[in-house]
């Protein structure tokens, strides 16, 4: 019996030493993106579900009583859910003081994939987490910024910036009838 526990483990150490390394994955507020089901959130003191998501097809929650997270400069937090009931997106802002904190924070944590300039007008970092991609906003004279962890997939699903097939085509538009210029 002894033997079986020893090699139980042995074989949990090295499937634990082979695992992905801790911080990888996004995660916000206990939210893991793309997994946590939204259904988990029940209403109530702490959570109130503020709509639907249009471009996702789910539930949008506002968190509140965000003192008990313990994120310095925290100020609002909103989840949307997709139509799967699954967290696809969570938005969190903050006052302009924690913006170095919060993005050193997340250098540490995740693989930075693309900042602006600091100098630039408004601001734009990226980083790539193993479960979804963050981005942080901001614009030089604001007093907030904004972070968003998108589930993995979700951001090109939901907002594609280029033509797709899935696309319908435009609407022809119909020739206008000429009128003859004022005199």
């Amino acid at each position: 019996m002894k033997k079986a526990t020893l090699l139980s483990a042995l074989l949990w150490a090295s499937i634990s030493a082979h695992a992905q390394p801790p911080g990888k994955d996004a995660a916000p507020l206990g939210l893991e993106l793309g997994k946590t089901k939204c259904a988990r959130m029940t209403p109530g003191p702490n959570r109130v579900k503020t709509g639907m998501a249009p471009w996702a097809g789910g539930d949008t929650v506002e968190i509140k009583h965000l003192e008990r997270f313990n994120l310095p400069g925290l100020t609002r937090a909103t989840v949307n859910c997709d139509a799967q009931d699954t967290v696809a997106l969570i938005t969190l802002t903050f006052d302009r003081s924690a913006m170095d904190e919060v993005s050193k924070t997340l250098d540490t944590r995740y693989e930075s994939r693309r900042k602006t300039d600091p100098n630039a007008g408004n601001g734009y970092a990226e980083w790539e987490a193993a479960n979804g991609s963050l981005e942080m906003l901001f614009a030089r004279d604001s007093k907030q910024f904004t972070l968003a962890y998108w589930a993995k997939g979700a951001k090109a699903k939901y907002f594609a910036y280029s033509g797709t097939s899935n696309k319908k085509p435009a609407a022809p538009t119909q020739p206008s009838s000429t009128q003859p210029a004022p005199l």
